[in-house]
């Protein structure tokens, strides 16, 4: 998309994301309108406009826009650029984390459980946590929170809370340190794509910057360092895809064993280019021996 040729440019009034607003300015047009809404309400207000047949974008943390699409599942909505924070926060940028008290582990626990969680991440949380911890057999009673989720703990309301750690240090007062990270959230322009699906060659993009993050709570950045396991995981999507019964198994297989060959391409430094040169070569042989 054309930034400079947007009708609105959606960002959120929060003046902790002051940044958005900066980033807004820099690339607005001419005739583009900055409008502030809720930092969670942005997704929201750029597909609202969107369908109404207006050109937008919106600009806000990654971490809301996943909450957005984890709600709304058929979201035309994708991400269309990242931007670092560049911040002197803990992690660089704002990380959801599963905090506990500083005193115990995650396997000092008791089985039941009490986590106060922000509401503004219900969807994320439930998605890299509670439900995993849940799968594991522990009992959780949840309760949602607006604000000031520390307090629940450090009143004996919780003994766990789920919320976006920047520095740090509100946690550290109450008693509270990193059990677990969770999701992080760069700065991210959100509008309808081009080609309005995600490509191929986004997914590729998306691996290898999961696979280049390091990240323990990635799965793709975590089974990069099994290869045997990754190499099992194509044998057995490759047989799945062989075996497929109709059209709609056969896209869900194909799409499984293309992330496992994508892992393994991005593993390796073979980038899509690469393959598509190789064809190139391949087809140019091909004519060559017809002439």
């Amino acid at each position: 998309m054309e930034t400079k040729n947007v009708d609105y440019i959606i960002i959120p009034k929060n003046t902790g994301l002051k940044k958005c607003r900066e980033l807004a300015i820099s690339i607005k047009g001419p005739s583009s309108i900055i409008e502030e809404v809720r930092g969670e309400d942005v997704p929201l207000f750029t597909e609202k406009l969107i369908l109404e047949g207006k050109t937008a974008i919106g600009i806000t943390g990654e971490d809301l826009f996943k909450e957005f699409t984890l709600k709304v599942r058929n979201s035309k909505l994708s991400i269309i650029k990242r931007e670092p924070w560049n911040s002197d926060s803990l992690f660089s940028k704002p990380v959801l984390c599963l905090l506990g008290p500083k005193n115990k582990k995650m396997e000092e626990m008791p089985r039941k459980i009490k986590i106060c969680i922000n509401t503004k991440y219900k969807e994320l949380a439930k998605k890299y946590c509670t439900n995993l911890l849940e799968n594991k057999g522990y009992l959780i009673d949840k309760t949602y929170a607006y604000g000031a989720t520390e307090e629940f703990f450090s009143k004996g309301l919780a003994d766990m809370v789920i919320d976006i750690v920047v520095t740090g240090k509100s946690a550290d007062v109450a008693g509270l340190t990193i059990y677990d990270e969770l999701f992080e959230s760069d700065i991210v322009l959100i509008g309808k794509n081009k080609k309005n699906f995600f490509d191929l060659n986004s997914l590729f993009m998306k691996i290898k910057e999961r696979i280049d993050s390091n990240s323990p709570s990635s799965y793709t950045s975590s089974i990069v360092k099994d290869e045997l396991l990754l190499k099992r995981k194509l044998v057995e999507e490759a047989a799945e895809v062989i075996t497929a019964k109709n059209r709609e198994q056969l896209i869900w297989e194909a799409a499984d064993l293309i992330y496992f060959l994508f892992v393994i391409m991005a593993k390796e430094g073979v980038s899509i280019e690469d393959i598509e040169k190789e064809n190139e070569r391949r087809d140019r042989k091909k004519d060559e021996r017809k002439d």
